[in-house]
């Protein structure tokens, strides 16, 4: 199935929702009769990567923007998770993020127009169209308004202060694509850290502000593996590297550039190891095979002197849940994922999904997702309310009774 949002440039406006949801409308859905069980078929098979292998299929030379993040969460004015809360907030700050041009650009470069088979055709044409083509690319080059809404969110969290008190942090991130939400909570730890200070003098400044202090561990998860090395290791080698240079708001809007050798690479692995965490990434699609992939490390802690230290989990997830086809399995993977509080006394999971209330023309929403958490015995609580847009939009907690 194959349908698009009609967004354009690198970031929505709440402006373009209510045009956009019109759009969306329209949407030609005649492809939406093929089986799931057929699509299921061809979907790809997860599997793990490693940041220093994505970073070294970056080119020379990175372009990038910024995107401010509202402080309405802000752990200063946030409530009581039990209760709903509207976003009015300032800017907070602002996350560098790769921008389209510049990915479009090396799309161009690796592809083959002559090859009818070759995968970067399609993510070039799902780039160029805003196009979403299910089992193919799913969007995750472009920066969703509800991932915005959860980068908004998440610097409230409790985990923050759980790492400073010792305790091991996972946070898991589905459907990442630009991986904005995660990248604020990167931001934070690094800053919290001292690594904005002093990056790049050999660890030494970090090392000592993490003394005492729990790992963090960030997984990026997107089906596509071009997605990931692109766009997603990207942004997390802008967030580390810039940490250094830039400290609250940019008030920039202009596109900056940035190279990617030897020395800035070892620069970003050094500083996230003198901080304290480690990145890695699995691409594919959701099931099984996925949760058995992060399970394998997401149980204990992963302190190299206490492996069994007990750990809290933090699953992230924005826009996953506008496909009637990949409800029902992204669903199933939330309840896994959630099971791993019962399954293992030690591990404290939450997760946060952030959706549109409706997702016109495709058939998806929170009415059909909440209905299927209720099915597999749990429930959700509305954390976050959008109003102030054409489509309503809200952060759901996921719980299992």
């Amino acid at each position: 199935m194959s349908f698009s949002f009609n967004f354009s440039g690198d970031d929505i406006s709440d402006s373009e929702i209510e045009e956009t949801t019109t759009n969306l409308a329209k949407t030609n859905l005649s492809s939406s009769t093929q089986s799931q069980s057929t699509r299921l078929l061809s979907l790809i098979t997860p599997q793990r990567h490693t940041l220093p292998a994505l970073l070294n299929s970056l080119p020379s030379q990175l372009t990038y923007n910024h995107l401010a993040i509202s402080s309405n969460q802000s752990t200063s004015t946030r409530q009581s998770d039990s209760n709903t809360r509207s976003t009015n907030g300032s800017p907070l700050l602002t996350i560098p993020r790769r921008s389209l041009f510049d990915i479009r650009q090396q799309l161009m470069a690796e592809s083959d127009p002559s090859d009818t088979t070759d995968s970067t055709n399609t993510l070039l044409a799902g780039l160029e169209s805003g196009d979403l083509s299910t089992g193919i690319y799913e969007g995750g080059f472009k920066t969703w308004e509800c991932a915005v809404d959860l980068a908004s969110y998440v610097p409230g969290l409790d985990f923050l202060d759980a790492l400073d008190q010792g305790v091991d942090v996972r946070v898991v991130e589905l459907g990442a694509g630009s991986a904005i939400p995660s990248l604020v909570l990167l931001r934070e730890v690094l800053r919290r850290r001292g690594m904005n200070a002093r990056l790049g003098n050999g660890g030494v400044y970090g090392e000592k502000k993490r003394e005492g202090k729990g790992r963090v561990r960030f997984t990026f998860c997107d089906y596509n593996e071009d997605v990931l090395r692109l766009c997603t290791a990207a942004n997390v080698f802008l967030t580390t590297i810039l940490s250094s240079q830039e400290d609250g708001v940019v008030t920039t809007n202009e596109d900056e550039d940035i190279d990617v050798d030897e020395d800035h690479i070892a620069t970003c692995l050094t500083a996230l190891e003198a901080a304290g965490i480690s990145i890695d990434f699995i691409s594919g699609a959701w099931g099984d095979q996925f949760v058995d992939i992060l399970k394998q490390d997401t149980y204990q802690g992963f302190s190299a002197t206490d492996p069994t230290k007990p750990c809290k989990t933090v699953v992230l997830a924005s826009e996953t849940i506008y496909s009637p086809d990949s409800l029902g399995v992204f669903t199933d993977t939330v309840r896994s994922l959630l099971d791993m509080k019962n399954e293992d006394r030690g591990t404290d999971v939450r997760v946060l999904v952030a959706a549109k209330k409706v997702y016109f023309g495709v058939g998806g929403g929170v009415a059909e997702f909440e209905g299927m958490v209720r099915q597999s015995g749990g429930r959700t609580d509305t954390v976050l309310d959008v109003k102030d847009a054409g489509v309503v939009r809200v952060v759901l907690e996921v719980r299992m009774a």
